[in-house]
C-alpha cells in the first residue's frame, strides 16, 4: 500500500545515525584498545591505533547530535506519522516544552544521556594524556551499551534490541482499523500530548542537569578502570578527584532540582518523599562522595586505595542500577513516577549491560587486588584519614540501606520463592527510611563538623579538642534555642539540629581563623558547611511543616484514597471554599475570587486566584494581603479528573503553600442565580449578599470598547459604585441603548463577587432607571485547597547552593594545584 502525507526523509536519517553511532562506538572502542594493547610494543602502532580511535569517537559524537536534530525535527514540525511525535508532543504545546519531549520517553532520555557522555568523552580525549588510551576505551564501551538502546532491531520474534525513537506509528500499532488506509494522515489531526506534570519550566532544565550528573560518573569510573588496567596508580589521581568533585557538584545540584520541581509541581506536600526515583538518584551521590573522601585520603597518605575503587566502581554500576529500577517497570507499583509499561522490553537489555560492566569491572579488581599498593601499619585514630575513612563506610551503609529497601520489590519475589515466605514493603516507607537515615546525617554532620581540624597521619588533639569544644559549645547554645523556639520534641531531631548547628559554626570558624580566608582553600569548609545548612532546613521545614486548611465543617471527601480511613484523614486537611465565602486558615483569611483560563491558547490550565488576608489580632487591621495562583489541568488529554499545580508565597521565613485537590470542571459548571429588578434613583442603594452598590448617575459619553455605535443610536450608561465591608471596590458602568425600534444593554459584570448588572430601561417620567443584578449562587462554584506552611524552607535551598559552590571552590583549587603523588611510608608527618 502506498502511503499519502508521510515525510519519511528524517526518520530514515535519524535511524541512518543510529546505526552510524554504534559501528563508530564500536570502532573506537576496538581502536582505543588495540592503543593500548600496543602501547609498550610498538609506539608508532599505537599512535595510529589511538588516532583511530579519536576520529571514531568523534564521528560517534556527531551521529549522535545527528540524532537529535532529526528528532528534534521530527517533534517541532509535529510530524504525527512519528510514534514519538505523536505520542509525546501536541500542536497546542507550548515551544518552551518541546525539550521535555525529550525526555518524557525511553528513547529520548537515552539519547540524552549519550549526549552527555559524548561531551564528556571530548573533554576527556582532550586530557587524559597517558590514560586517554584506556579511559576512552571504557567509555566508548559504555556508548556501544547505550547506543544499542536505540536500534529497535528485532532478531526473531521475540528478541528487540532497543527501541528506535524513529518508529512509524502505522507500525507501532500495526493492525489498527486506520492503517488500512493509505491517506491515515489527514485523519490524525493532533498527538496525544505531553504528560502535564511535565509542562513546568523545572522539567526543561532538571533532567538535562540530572543526566549530565549521572553521566559525568562515567569519568572518574573509566580513570578507576584505567589506572587497574595500566596498573598506574598516581597518574589518575589528579583527574579523579576534579571529576568527582565535578560529577558530585552536577548530580547534586540534579537532585535538589527535583526536590525543587517537586515542591513546585506536585502536590504530597514537599521536596522530597523517598519515592524510588528519589532514591536511585541519590544512592550514587553517595557512594561518589564516599569515594571522593577515600580517594583525597590516598593522596595524602597511600592509604584507602582498595576502598576507593570499589567505592568509584560501585557508584557508576549504582547508576545503572538504578536505570533498571526505574525504567523497566519493576517499581511501576511503588514509584508514583517511574518508567511502567513501555519499559518492560529493557529488562533483560539493561540486566546484560549491568553483567558486563559488573564482570569487567570485578575481574580486573580481583586480578589486580593482591599486588594493590598499601601502607604498613594501622592508621592513628586521632587522624583525619581514619576518620574519613568511617565516614565513607557510614556513607556506604546509607547507600545501601536505601538501595535495598527501594529494591525490595525485585528481590521480595526471590525471596518467596527460596524461604517461602512473604517480605511485604513497610506500611509507612517515609518514616522507615527518616527513621535509620536520621542516624546517618548526624554521624555525618558531627564529623564534618570535625574532621577538617584533624592532620593526616597525626595530630596535635589537644588544640583539636579546645577548637571543637569552643565550636560544639556555641552550636549547643544555638540548637538548643532553635529546638526550643521551634518546639522540637523528638529526640533524635534535637540531636541532629545540634550535630548540624556544630557543623555550620565549625566551618564558618575553620574558614575564617584556620584558613585565614583563602577563598580557593575553603571548598571543603563551604561544602560542609552547605551540608549542614540544608539539614537544618530540612529538618525546620519537614519537622515543623503545618497544615492550615483544616477542615472544620466535618465533611468527608472522596479523594481516590485507598480506604475510608484515608480519605477522612485526608479530608481533614482539605478546606472547601466557595466562591466569594472568606474561610480562616491559620493566622490567614483565605477568598476564592473566581477561575479563568490561560491566556496562552497552548496552555490548557485552570488558574484560580485565592486572596488571603492577614489581620492584627489586637486592631483587627488588615497588616497584609496577597493573591496565590494555584492552576490545574482539568481532565487533560487521555486523562480523568484533575492534575494541580501549587502556588506558594514566599518569606524569607516561611512559604505559604497551596494546591487545588478538587474542583468544578468549568465546561460543566451551572449557574442556578436568576436576575433581579430593581427601579433605583440617584443616590439609592441595591444590596447583595457581601455589600451593595450605589446609583450614580446617568451619563451619556459612552467610552466601552464593546460597544460600537451607529447612526440614530441613543446609548447611555449607569455607574454605579460598588461596595464591600471594606469600603469602595470598583465602580461598574452597565450599558443601554436604542437601536432603530429595539432597546439593548451590554452587561458589566464584577466577577471577584459574582457581581452581573443590566441597565434594562429608563424611565424618565420618575427619573429612574431599571436595574437588574445578579450575584452568583457560591454553592455553584468553589474549589478544594490544601494549604501548608514551610517554616524556614530557604535555608535548604541557600544549603544546598553552599554546598555546590564548595564543591566548585575544590575543583579550582585542586585543578590549578600540582601533582601531589601519595607518599607510601608510614613515618612521615604531613607538614603544617
Amino acid at each position: 500500500m502506498e502511503f499519502t502525507g508521510e515525510h519519511l526523509g528524517p526518520g530514515q536519517l535519524g535511524h541512518f545515525f543510529v546505526i552510524t553511532s554504534f559501528i563508530a562506538a564500536l570502532f573506537s572502542a576496538f581502536s582505543y584498545f588495540k592503543a593500548a594493547q600496543t602501547e609498550t610494543k610498538d609506539i608508532s602502532a599505537s599512535n595510529s591505533w589511538l588516532l583511530l580511535g579519536r576520529n571514531g569517537f568523534i564521528f560517534h559524537t556527531a551521529s549522535i547530535f545527528g540524532i537529535f536534530t532529526a528528532l528534534y525535527y521530527i517533534i517541532s514540525s509535529h510530524l504525527f506519522e512519528y510514534n514519538y511525535a505523536w505520542q509525546h508532543s501536541s500542536l497546542a504545546l507550548p515551544t518552551k516544552y518541546l525539550l521535555s519531549c525529550f525526555w518524557e520517553g525511553q528513547e529520548g532520555s537515552f539519547l540524552l544521556w549519550t549526549i552527555w557522555h559524548c561531551v564528556l568523552g571530548l573533554v576527556v580525549m582532550a586530557t587524559a594524556r597517558k590514560l586517554e588510551s584506556r579511559t576512552m576505551a571504557i567509555i566508548s564501551l559504555v556508548q556501544v551499551a547505550l547506543t544499542t538502546m536505540l536500534l529497535g532491531f528485532y532478531f526473531g520474534a521475540d528478541i528487540k534490541v532497543g527501541s528506535t525513537p524513529f518508529m512509524l506509528l502505522r507500525n507501532q500499532m500495526a493492525g489498527a482499523p486506520i492503517f488500512a488506509q493509505g491517506n491515515y494522515m489527514s485523519f490524525i489531526k493532533d498527538g496525544n500530548g505531553l504528560n502535564v506534570l511535565l509542562q513546568n519550566y523545572w522539567m526543561v532544565i532538571h533532567p538535562p542537569v540530572l543526566f549530565l550528573g549521572f553521566a559525568s560518573t562515567i569519568v572518574p569510573f573509566a580513570f578507576v578502570m584505567a589506572a587497574l588496567w595500566k596498573r598506574d596508580y598516581q597518574s589518575f589521581i589528579k583527574p579523579t578527584i576534579a571529576w568527582s568533585l565535578f560529577a558530585g557538584a552536577v548530580l547534586g545540584t540534579g537532585i535538589m532540582m527535583g526536590g525543587a520541581w517537586a515542591y513546585e509541581s506536585l502536590t504530597f506536600g514537599g521536596y522530597w518523599a523517598w519515592d524510588p526515583v528519589e532514591n536511585a538518584s541519590l544512592v550514587p551521590w553517595l557512594t561518589l562522595v564516599a569515594g571522593l573522601h577515600t580517594l583525597l585520603v590516598y593522596k595524602s597518605t597511600g592509604r584507602t586505595l582498595g576502598a576507593t575503587f570499589i567505592l568509584l566502581i560501585l557508584t557508576y554500576l549504582f547508576v545503572w542500577y538504578s536505570t533498571f529500577l526505574t525504567r523497566t517497570g519493576v517499581l511501576g507499583d511503588t514509584s508514583v513516577h517511574a518508567f511502567t509499561g513501555e519499559g518492560k522490553s529493557l529488562y533483560w537489555h539493561l540486566l546484560v549491560v549491568l553483567g558486563v560492566l559488573m564482570v569487567l569491572s570485578i575481574t580486573l579488581l580481583s586480578v589486580r587486588w593482591k599486588k594493590l599498593p598499601t601502607v604498613k601499619g594501622e592508621e592513628a585514630t586521632s587522624s583525619r584519614e581514619f576518620w574519613m575513612f568511617i565516614g565513607s563506610i557510614i556513607l556506604l551503609l546509607s547507600a545501601f540501606q536505601i538501595i535495598f529497601s527501594t529494591s525490595l520489590p525485585v528481590w521480595a519475589p526471590l525471596a518467596k520463592k527460596i524461604l517461602n515466605k512473604e517480605i511485604a514493603p513497610p506500611v509507612d516507607p517515609v518514616a522507615q527510611y527518616n527513621n535509620i537515615q536520621v542516624w546517618v546525617a548526624i554521624i555525618v554532620a558531627l564529623l564534618s563538623a570535625s574532621i577538617l581540624y584533624l592532620k593526616f597521619k597525626k595530630t596535635e588533639t589537644k588544640k583539636v579538642w579546645q577548637r571543637l569544644g569552643i565550636t560544639g559549645l556555641i552550636g549547643l547554645v544555638i540548637s538548643l534555642g532553635i529546638s526550643l523556639s521551634m518546639k522540637i520534641d523528638a529526640w533524635q531531631y534535637a540531636v541532629l539540629m545540634f550535630a548540624a548547628c556544630f557543623a555550620v559554626v565549625a566551618n564558618i570558624y575553620y574558614g575564617i581563623a584556620i584558613q585565614k580566608g583563602s577563598l580557593k582553600k575553603m571548598g571543603a569548609s563551604i561544602a560542609h558547611l552547605g551540608f549542614a545548612l540544608m539539614i537544618v532546613g530540612i529538618i525546620l521545614s519537614s519537622y515543623k511543616k503545618e497544615v492550615i486548611s483544616i477542615n472544620t465543617l466535618g465533611v468527608v471527601m472522596d479523594f481516590g484514597k485507598k480506604t475510608q480511613a484515608e480519605n477522612i484523614r485526608e479530608s481533614r486537611e482539605n478546606v472547601l471554599l466557595f466562591l466569594n465565602t472568606p474561610v480562616v486558615m491559620g493566622e490567614y483569611t483565605a477568598t476564592y475570587k473566581g477561575d479563568s483560563a490561560s491566556t496562552d491558547p497552548g496552555d490548557p490550565r485552570h488558574y484560580y486566584r485565592v486572596d488571603y488576608e492577614r489581620r492584627d489580632s489586637i486592631t483587627k487591621k488588615v497588616v497584609e494581603k496577597f493573591s496565590l495562583y494555584p492552576d490545574a489541568f482539568i481532565n487533560p488529554k487521555g486523562q480523568q479528573g484533575l492534575s494541580a499545580n501549587p502556588s506558594s508565597k514566599h518569606y524569607l521565613s516561611r512559604d505559604v503553600f497551596t494546591f487545588i485537590t478538587s474542583a468544578i470542571d468549568p465546561s460543566k459548571r451551572t449557574d442556578t442565580a436568576s436576575y433581579k429588578t430593581y427601579i433605583v434613583h440617584k443616590g439609592d442603594s441595591i444590596y447583595f449578599n457581601n455589600g451593595y452598590m450605589v446609583f450614580e448617575n446617568v451619563d451619556g459619553k459612552v467610552n466601552d470598547p464593546r460597544y460600537q455605535p451607529e447612526q440614530g443610536d441613543l446609548a447611555v450608561t449607569a455607574t454605579m459604585d460598588v461596595y464591600d465591608a471594606s469600603g469602595l471596590v470598583k465602580k461598574i458602568k452597565p450599558l443601554y441603548y436604542l437601536r432603530g425600534q429595539s432597546s439593548n444593554y451590554i452587561e458589566d459584570t464584577l466577577r471577584d463577587m459574582g457581581i452581573y448588572t443590566r441597565f434594562s430601561r429608563v424611565i424618565p417620567e420618575d427619573n429612574a432607571i431599571e436595574i437588574l443584578l445578579k450575584q452568583t449562587n457560591p454553592k455553584d462554584d468553589y474549589i478544594v485547597l490544601k494549604a501548608m506552611v514551610f517554616p524556614y524552607i530557604n535555608v535548604l535551598w541557600l544549603g544546598t547552593a553552599v554546598m555546590v559552590i564548595g564543591f566548585l571552590l575544590s575543583i579550582w583549587y585542586r585543578v590549578g594545584q600540582k601533582e601531589k603523588l601519595p607518599v607510601f611510608s608510614d613515618d612521615l608527618t604531613e607538614k603544617e
